[in-house]
């Protein structure tokens, strides 16, 4: 039997609903009726899993809060979610990373908010498999997070199209939510 495999620099993957976790995740697709010996398909990404302290988050005083009515701590703010770029698979799985859909994804605070990216993990919940059922981070540019994510896509003649909502929360060190963000992702 052969097989071809991807190498996905994230730290964790779903395949086929199995949770696979590590510093780099393999994902095998065994190949039992072709012959290809394609090369391995390898992304480079910053996103990776979000391990928290477990010691209590420091918040944040609400800016002018002296004095007033009201609550006088910041709390968790729900994230600003933006689609970057999706990309389709453009052959038949075995041809490398041409097979593999990919997302990517900015997250950012919303304005009002004192506090700074590096201080959360992302967390994405949806019924589609590509994004893990655990907190991750991105790479940081400008008050932002970037984070990637890619799947077994195939040949466009496979292909179904994508609608996927995914709701996004901030977790914290002291693994406190957010009110979470939706974000649909459609692409034929």
């Amino acid at each position: 039997m052969l097989f071809d495999q991807a190498v996905f620099r994230t730290a964790i993957a779903k395949v086929n609903g199995m949770i696979i976790r590590g510093a780099s995740v393999v994902m095998s697709v065994a190949c039992a009726f072709c012959g290809s010996n394609a090369p391995a398909c390898s992304f480079e990404t910053e996103t990776s899993l979000f391990v928290p302290s477990l010691e209590a988050w420091e918040q944040h005083p609400v800016p002018g809060q002296q004095g007033l009515e009201g609550a006088y701590w910041e709390k968790v703010p729900a994230p600003v979610v933006e689609l970057v770029e999706i990309t389709r698979g453009t052959e038949a799985p075995g041809a490398s990373c041409n097979d593999a859909g990919t997302i990517t994804l900015k997250v950012s605070l919303p304005p009002t908010s004192t506090y700074s990216i590096d201080e959360f993990g992302i967390y994405f919940r949806s019924k589609d498999e590509i994004f893990p059922d655990v907190p991750l981070v991105g790479g940081e540019s400008e008050g932002s997070s970037e984070l990637f994510f890619a799947w077994l896509d195939g040949h466009p003649s496979q292909q179904i199209p994508l609608e996927i909502e995914v709701e996004v929360f901030f977790v914290t060190d002291g693994l406190d939510i957010g009110p979470s963000s939706f974000l649909v992702i459609r692409s034929d």
